[in-house]
């Protein structure tokens, strides 16, 4: 039994041996399609593309808080010159020291209208002036120089 079965399976070796593919025929017809399948996964994000038309305006919104003040601007111009103000309060008495050298040949000094005589002397030994009218003095050739005080008082 042993030399049959060996037989029966060379027969068949050699019986597919022999056989090849042979000449491959024309493509049949699509099958009908098959179910849908699941979901893959996302591709990479494409080109960013042209930007849309502005939408319209949305409400406006509070005001917020003020900024920092700016640098200050420039002076403007002059304005028109106001109304003349009310006399103010007299001043302290201002006192004039009048000296002369008396080259003249006349030795006499006088104080201005609104200032009154104080005193007088001549010569550097301070000899008294004389006194000839409310605000004037006088001192005679030898003694000179004259010097004379003389204070604006207040009216």
């Amino acid at each position: 039994m042993r030399a049959t079965h060996l037989v029966l399976a060379f027969v068949l070796l050699a019986g597919l041996a022999g056989c090849g593919k042979g000449p491959q025929g024309d493509t049949g017809p699509a099958g009908p399609p098959g179910l849908k399948g699941d979901v893959g996964p996302a591709g990479p994000p494409g080109p960013k593309g042209d930007a849309g038309p502005a939408g319209p305006a949305g409400a406006r919104g509070d005001v917020g808080p003020a900024g920092p003040p700016g640098p200050k601007g420039d002076a403007g111009p002059a304005g028109p010159a106001g109304a003349k103000g009310d006399t103010g309060p007299a001043g302290p008495p201002s006192v004039r020291v009048v000296r002369s050298d008396c080259a003249s040949g006349s030795c006499t000094v006088e104080c201005r209208e609104d200032e009154v005589l104080v005193t007088a002397y001549c010569g550097p030994k301070r000899i008294p002036a004389l006194f000839s009218k409310e605000r004037s003095a006088s001192c005679g050739p030898p003694d000179t120089p004259l010097i004379a005080v003389c204070v604006a008082g207040t009216q």
